[in-house]
């Protein structure tokens, strides 16, 4: 939470003062302006996901994302690689979850033993990589916010901190993938070795 507050805080300081310094005297950009510009669209597009996120978690059916599904959930070791290559491990516990919003934390295994919960955790896991995929695409759309002019300013700055912010928790979910997938068949495993020990006893 606190990278995200510092980026996103960072992000409007920026703005600001490239419009004051530099879009004031060269576009005639007012104070008010600037401040409202850089402020409106960091909370607009914060929105604008929050709006995408609602529709991919309420409006598309679970069986598009439980753990059966094939495909693009899968994830190549190479893929694993690239993650590890830019150091996933040493970040990934201080990007945000957004779990808190679908009553699911995906942080931490609470029930690491219970098949069923192996399989809402892969469920809400694969929500995620879409959800937080399709906010750094749709981040585009701020582009249209601002006189064109203006896209050094505000457009671009946004769209950038917003894809970045979108696609490192991405990372992470793809690459805990293969790992809750993992787990889940060993569960499954012992669950058919008890059963059948005890159908033979």
């Amino acid at each position: 939470m606190v990278m995200y507050i510092i980026a996103i805080g960072l992000t409007d300081i920026l703005m600001i003062a490239a419009g004051l310094i530099w879009g004031r005297p060269l576009h005639g950009m007012s104070t008010l302006y600037v401040f409202l510009a850089s402020i409106g669209g960091t909370v607009g597009v914060i929105a604008w996901d929050g709006l995408w996120a609602f529709i991919i978690r309420r409006a598309f059916p679970e069986k598009w994302f439980n753990y059966e599904r094939k495909g693009y959930f899968d994830v190549p070791k190479a893929e694993c690689k690239f993650y590890e290559k830019i150091g996933i491990k040493k970040w990934k516990d201080h990007v945000l979850e957004l779990g808190m919003f679908t009553a699911f934390d995906k942080k931490a295994i609470s029930d690491p033993d219970n098949p069923v919960y192996m399989e809402r955790f892969i469920l809400e896991n694969n929500y995620g990589e879409v959800i937080h995929l399709q906010n750094a695409i749709v981040g585009i759309a701020m582009i249209v916010c601002f006189p064109l002019e203006y896209f050094w300013y505000f457009s671009f700055p946004i769209i950038f901190v917003n894809a970045v912010l979108s696609l490192m928790p991405y990372a992470i979910l793809r690459y805990n993938t293969p790992r809750l997938q993992r787990r889940r068949l060993i569960l499954v495993e012992k669950a058919a070795k008890k059963a059948a020990q005890e159908k033979s006893e």
